[in-house]
């Protein structure tokens, strides 16, 4: 069973960018997370105004985490963990967050979870 929690800053700043590209990134960050807690688990998903420039979309799992050694290369492309993974998921939403001005970010550790941490400009 999967939990979700979800803690949305209100009133936050808008952000220009295209609808379907972005959820893209968040529908693959989310099953990803899904993935990663065949046991079950909780998926988060926080937003929060980042130093008054930034919309900050945190999306984090208590999954089974990234290694150490793969977290460098998580974004590029045809990199997967996965046996059935294409290894262009990640590199994907990099590619689409950057082109929306923003940064995306990982943290992991084995056995704990995962957080991708996203930052998008205010419009």
């Amino acid at each position: 069973q999967i939990y979700i929690n979800k803690d949305f800053e209100r009133n936050l700043p808008a952000i220009e960018g295209d609808v379907n590209q972005l959820q893209e990134v968040f529908v693959n960050l989310c099953l990803n997370a899904y993935q990663s807690m065949p046991e079950g688990g909780t998926l988060s998903i926080k937003t929060s105004n980042f130093q008054n420039q930034y919309v900050q979309i945190r999306i984090s799992d208590t999954g089974c985490g990234i290694a150490e050694q793969n977290l460098k290369n998580i974004f590029m492309p045809f990199f997967s963990t996965k046996k059935e993974g294409t290894g262009l998921g990640l590199s994907i939403c990099f590619n689409i967050i950057k082109s929306h001005n923003g940064i995306i970010e990982v943290e992991s550790q084995i056995g704990k979870g995962t957080a991708f941490i996203i930052k998008l400009p205010f419009a």
